[in-house]
């Protein structure tokens, strides 16, 4: 991304055409941005983005292995089985278990609500919310 930049900082100087200057102008703010995103190990999904009108919402986070997670697309794979252990915190596995349920998936089929009462993984450490 950064020979990307230095690229498009390069040809600016070289083109003529005001229009083409303007597009690229446009491309360099969009590389400094990426560029700031990958600096801080952020990202978001645009579709939700768009969808909700919040980028709070759209934040991708990642995992340990500094991987984003893209929870739409882990709620639709068949493959997986999360158990409570496999999240840090009760608040964390709440908020994946709601936002698979709100993609219309059902998240209890791993046992994450055993008792039912609309609370996940009671016996995590409550944690703080992400948002």
């Amino acid at each position: 991304m950064g020979t990307l930049l230095v690229i498009a900082i390069t040809l600016i100087f070289f083109i003529k055409n005001t229009t083409v200057k303007v597009i690229l102008g446009g491309v360099i703010v969009a590389l400094l941005v990426g560029l700031g995103f990958e600096a801080k190990d952020t990202d978001y999904d645009l579709g939700t983005a768009i969808q909700t009108g919040s980028l709070k919402k759209a934040k991708l986070k990642r995992n340990e292995e500094g991987n984003l997670i893209n929870i739409v697309e882990f709620c639709s794979q068949d493959e997986i089985d999360y158990n409570c252990s496999d999240f840090k915190t009760q608040v964390e596995a709440m908020e994946v278990y709601n936002k698979c349920k709100d993609a219309g998936k059902n998240m209890d089929v791993y046992g994450l609500d055993r008792d039912k009462d609309g609370k996940v993984c009671e016996s995590l450490p409550l944690g703080k919310s992400a948002g």
